[in-house]
């Protein structure tokens, strides 16, 4: 039997996201509909990164075929032991990765970071396991079509919303797998725990926005037989 598992964040009001919802029409003013207006940046949320994110000349994400990737086998590697504040290595996605002779369409890096930590809260960022430069060399080398994460995978992160000046920010990870392997991130991955097997079929279906750096993604894994965490 196959179970389907919700691998996103519920998109509501939160502090790093200026997402408000209001009710244009409603039932309770008379209206004989009722519609929900918010606003949604590309990169609020679960959502997915295009190159053009990154680099000014990247593609954006109508150039990848959407029967090109919006399916695929997953390989799952395990950092659910990696502490605070520490890098995720090549090395330790060369040992993680062992073992497993197939090459997969999507690698998925899991931390059980929003298990661990609120993800409504500074510290799922603050003090987030992060990826090295030279660990996102090695996912641009691997060359899948789609690396998901369910933590900020580059250590700068963190500092965004502080940061007097953006163009400061180093993201390493995003250099390597965006701007050079010119291959798709889906980031803000959550529930990863519920999958319980270290491979799964993974669909992502975007929003039908033509010419985005990125946009919100509906993603699930469907999994066989019962998970466990």
């Amino acid at each position: 039997m196959k179970r389907i598992v919700d691998l996103c964040l519920p998109i509501e009001e939160h502090w790093r996201y200026g997402i408000r919802f209001s009710q244009p029409r409603s039932h309770a003013a008379g209206d004989p509909w009722q519609c929900t207006a918010y606003n949604l940046e590309s990169h609020w949320f679960t959502h997915i990164d295009a190159p053009l994110h990154h680099d000014p000349q990247g593609q954006t994400l109508d150039a990848y075929p959407i029967e090109d990737w919006c399916m695929g086998e997953a390989l799952i590697l395990d950092f659910t032991r990696v502490p605070d504040n520490e890098g995720i290595t090549a090395k330790m996605l060369e040992e993680a990765a062992r073992g497993y002779a197939a090459h997969f369409d999507y690698l998925i890096l899991r931390t059980d970071r929003g298990k661990k930590v609120s993800w409504r809260e500074p510290s799922f960022w603050d003090n987030s396991p992060y990826v090295t430069a030279d660990g996102g060399e090695w996912l641009r080398d691997y060359r899948p079509k789609v690396v998901g994460y369910d933590f900020p995978q580059d250590y700068d992160i963190r500092k965004i919303r502080t940061a007097k000046n953006l163009k400061e920010i180093r993201q390493p990870v995003h250099d390597h797998v965006l701007a050079e392997g010119k291959i798709l991130q889906i980031e803000y991955l959550y529930n990863l725990w519920s999958i319980g097997s270290p491979v799964c079929n993974i669909v992502a279906l975007p929003l039908a926005i033509p010419h985005l750096d990125g946009t919100q993604v509906r993603v699930i894994a469907v999994v066989e037989g019962e998970g466990s965490a």
